[in-house]
């Protein structure tokens, strides 16, 4: 509406106006399908080829126009542009969500053929487009790169370890703890100096690794004496390993963790050239790419031999032996690789903050991690990742916000008794309402698998999935 309501400056504005005429052919299709149904007269769903070409010529003017604004400053079409915002948040969105729309509607036949495949890229897109969407609110970029990725590169590796070989892990956080300092004792030159190794001058993207190399060792570690364990006695196992792990971090192991106070002056990572330092963009846009790849990668695992073999040992692991299944090197791949992913998260929490302290990984860490993959679906990767993003968002930015809206709310209705009320100390109250009223609605998760769905449909662990794990 601003770009229409001023007079025609340039080639933003003739954008624009295509722009809009797209939408407006766009809407009237809809709408003729809309009264076709309704009123069963007419044929729905004609124009396909027509409305293809409005939905492509939507798309191209939304992105020259982002190109427009955010490159080239070509020309202030929604608005004043200052040296901090390109332009107000609720444009980038609008522009977002048309795009989405266009390619939704006018591709609908070929996305309905390929839904998984559309889901993850629509997801991309979004991440991708998210640092640009809310280029004027730093602190939620921050979320998003903090919070926000960290917790879902959690809950897709514990998803591995709970979700595909139903393997309950209480101490997951001991592999996030382990990666974080691993990155952190080799990425910091007093560390580095105090074990006359050049480790420390390695690139962030090769410490990156070695710290999931060596969670996933630590894996196999916990993994071997376990071997016999399940259920219970597996979880009380691993709930161990997770207090032992910040307690030795605490205590100055190998003297390598810094005690109480942790180790600080980790460098920032760089790639080619450009230093990372303090900005949340950068960061977020390689967790965005690690995250996924490892989705990639654990759906590629997902429907392998390996997966398949996770399965059997989760539906029953006597049976899986029988079969001729190695459960042994079948169960040390699910911590180690599961491991690994937390490992990848625990990298990159200490480059990011730069420094890592004993109380960033408590067993709250662990419980927070298990609730996502729970809450978005156990076995499920999408439903794992956006388990993760919705618990951050609840517990790292609602919950946090929540005493400075209540305030301005009180204020602005008079109300004032909302301002006075302390939320920090119902962060976990209200936490847990909602997990609790979630898991009643939905017990099998937000996106449960498919073959976890019927499992509980059936009414119980003992129905056998083989007749549904191939649509899972």
């Amino acid at each position: 509406m601003d770009a229409v309501a001023s007079a025609p400056r340039g080639v933003g504005t003739l954008l624009v106006y295509l722009m809009g005429v797209a939408m407006l052919g766009l809407v009237a299709g809809a709408l003729y399908d809309y009264a076709c149904l309704r009123l069963k007269r007419g044929v729905p769903f004609r124009w396909a080829r027509q409305r293809a070409v409005l939905a492509a010529v939507g798309m191209v003017c939304t992105v020259a126009i982002w190109y427009l604004i955010a490159k080239r400053r070509e020309e202030p079409l929604f608005g004043e542009l200052s040296p901090l915002a390109l332009t107000d948040n609720a444009v980038w969105l609008m522009l977002t969500g048309f795009a989405l729309c266009c390619l939704a509607y006018g591709f609908r036949r070929p996305i309905a053929a390929r839904s998984g495949l559309t889901l993850a890229a629509v997801a991309l897109v979004i991440g991708a487009l998210m640092p640009l969407i809310f280029r004027q609110s730093t602190e939620f970029i921050s979320w998003a790169a903090g919070a926000a990725a960290i917790y879902t590169l959690l809950a897709l590796g514990l998803n591995v370890v709970v979700g595909f070989a139903g393997l309950l892990d209480l101490g997951y956080a001991a592999f996030f703890a382990i990666g974080a300092y691993t990155c952190g004792s080799l990425a910091s030159s007093r560390h580095g100096d105090v074990l006359h190794l050049p480790f420390w001058h390695y690139p962030f993207w090769v410490i990156l690794f070695l710290g999931a190399a060596v969670a996933a060792l630590f894996g196999a570690i916990l993994g071997a004496p376990t071997l016999r364990l399940r259920g219970d006695y597996l979880a009380i196992v691993t709930l161990g390993f997770g207090e032992i792990v910040p307690d030795a971090a605490n205590n100055d192991a190998f003297g390598q963790t810094g005690g109480p106070n942790g180790i600080t002056g980790i460098h920032h990572p760089s790639l080619f050239g450009h230093d990372f330092g303090i900005d949340p963009r950068p960061y977020y846009y390689a967790l965005l790419v690690l995250i996924a790849l490892i989705i990639v990668v654990l759906r590629n695992l997902e429907r392998s031999r390996l997966g398949r073999a996770w399965v059997a040992i989760r539906e029953d692991e006597v049976a899986a032996s029988a079969t001729g299944i190695n459960t042994v090197t079948t169960k040390l791949l699910a911590f180690s690789i599961g491991a690994a992913v937390s490992g990848f998260a625990g990298a990159f929490y200490g480059a990011e903050l730069g420094i890592v302290s004993p109380d960033d990984f408590q067993f709250a860490v662990s419980v927070t991690a298990l609730s996502t993959v729970v809450l978005g679906g156990i076995g499920s990767i999408t439903g794992a990742a956006v388990g993760g993003l919705l618990i951050s968002f609840i517990i790292f930015w609602i919950l946090p916000h929540a005493q400075e809206w209540s305030t301005t709310l009180g204020n602005n209705t008079g109300f004032t008794a909302l301002s006075t009320v302390d939320y920090s100390k119902y962060v976990y109250i209200v936490y847990g309402v909602i997990l609790v009223g979630i898991m009643l609605l939905r017990p099998a998760g937000l996106i449960p698998s498919r073959a976890r769905k019927v499992e509980l449909q059936a009414g119980g662990e003992s129905e056998s999935l083989a007749a549904v794990r191939g649509k899972a």
